[in-house]
């Protein structure tokens, strides 16, 4: 396999934001690695709590499992309010720089795996959340259907109208997606004439094989693949500096 040619970072930046420069069509993929610098842990973030919590002896996904948040709904909300429910959360500068990018008219629209609403809280209008958001939640006995402002302000929420508990929907379905988010996600990455995929492990080969990709996450990807670009480093950071190149050009 021929090697990778190697980028300085400040080769990267620039090849990155001419990329974006020239491109008309942009759509973003995010994960979790886009928000850990407004404070939200990343998975390994959360498996890391989770396992230097001293009364919690599972991992993520037990905690994410609707069967734990309905039978242990103290233990749940516990945990959760330790690692995904951050709702003081503000939007840093990789989701501005998105936000103003599709203000400008280049940037298209947002798929993301995140559920935290960082995107649109910086001002971003098409997002299509493949998990839902923190906003959704639901009783588990009459499947009333609530907004967050009741998790922020009962310790253990539950109905008013039939005293049950109340849980967030992607951990009622089970971490299932929305196939219909998922489908409008795949149609606007179809459209892309480069993709910004940020803070995720998701392989490149796993897009569109001919649409030029930057890829930008804090480590490399361990993957192969061609037609990408790979900028290491925090997003925020790296945005911070992208933007900064586009200003002088």
């Amino acid at each position: 396999m021929k090697k990778r040619p190697m980028l300085t970072p400040d080769n990267a930046i620039e090849k990155a934001g001419n990329l974006i420069s020239h491109s008309k069509r942009i759509v973003a993929f995010t994960g979790a690695g886009i928000s850990t610098d407004s404070g939200i842990p990343d998975l390994s973030g959360i498996d890391r709590i989770l396992k230097d919590d001293p009364y919690f002896t599972g991992d993520v996904f037990n905690l994410l499992s609707s069967s734990f948040a309905t039978h242990h709904p103290e233990e749940f909300y516990r945990l959760y309010r330790k690692t995904f429910f951050q709702p003081n959360a503000q939007p840093n500068e990789a989701h501005h720089f998105l936000a103003s990018l599709e203000q400008t008219g280049k940037l298209v629209g947002i798929a993301t795996m995140n559920i935290d609403w960082l995107h649109q809280l910086a001002g971003s209008q098409t997002v299509f959340e493949y998990w839902g958001d923190m906003h959704k939640n639901h009783c588990v006995y009459c499947q009333r259907s609530f907004d967050w402002q009741i998790i922020k302000e009962m310790v253990l929420p539950k109905c008013p109208s039939c005293g049950h508990v109340i849980i967030p929907d992607f951990v009622m379905r089970n971490l299932a997606t929305y196939q219909d988010a998922v489908a409008a996600g795949q149609a606007l990455i179809a459209q892309a004439d480069l993709l910004l995929i940020v803070g995720t492990k998701r392989s490149p080969n796993q897009f569109p094989q001919k649409t030029p990709k930057i890829i930008i996450n804090e480590y490399p990807v361990l993957s192969g693949g061609n037609n990408f670009l790979e900028v290491n480093g925090r997003a925020s950071v790296v945005f911070s500096k992208i933007n900064q190149y586009l200003r002088t050009i």
